[in-house]
């Protein structure tokens, strides 16, 4: 059975130059997806709330949210969203140039789903990418996942 509906994944990211190499990314990754991107913390909640311009945009079966945002940190998003009955199951990937080690168990804490670093070259920046990709958003991938 081949899927008809593409999966919707939020971005969260402030940075033109990762939401363009996230986006190349996904255009290679060969999975069926709804892109839809968010450039700060505020305007992430709204989205999820489907308030104003974002009301008939469909809800994120992935996120992958930055840490370092403007106007809502991506900490405060995440614990924000995951009150949200709606997404409190949603896996959540923080994606972030944060040093994993300090923050990892913070967003854990906090309802990410998992962590992970933004690698420096190309090649592992869209590996990784990709990689998240395909273990979330898997046809027969579960869509809540505990941690």
């Amino acid at each position: 059975m081949g899927e008809l509906t593409p999966k919707a994944l939020l971005l969260v990211e402030d940075n033109p130059a990762d939401v363009y190499l996230i986006r190349t990314a996904l255009q290679e990754c060969g999975v069926n997806l709804h892109l839809s991107v968010v450039p700060n913390g505020r305007d992430a909640l709204a989205f999820l709330q489907k308030e104003g311009a974002y009301a008939l945009e469909p809800a994120p079966a992935l996120i992958l949210l930055d840490l370092h945002l403007p106007k809502l940190a991506g900490s405060e998003v995440l614990a924000a969203l995951r009150r949200l009955p709606a997404y409190q199951a949603t896996p959540v990937v923080v994606l972030s140039v944060a040093d994993r080690a300090a923050e990892e168990p913070h967003c854990l804490h906090l309802g990410a789903t998992a962590y992970v670093q933004k690698p420096w070259d190309f090649e592992s920046y869209f590996a990784t990418v990709q990689g998240i990709v395909r273990q979330w958003l898997r046809p027969d991938a579960p869509q809540a996942r505990s941690h």
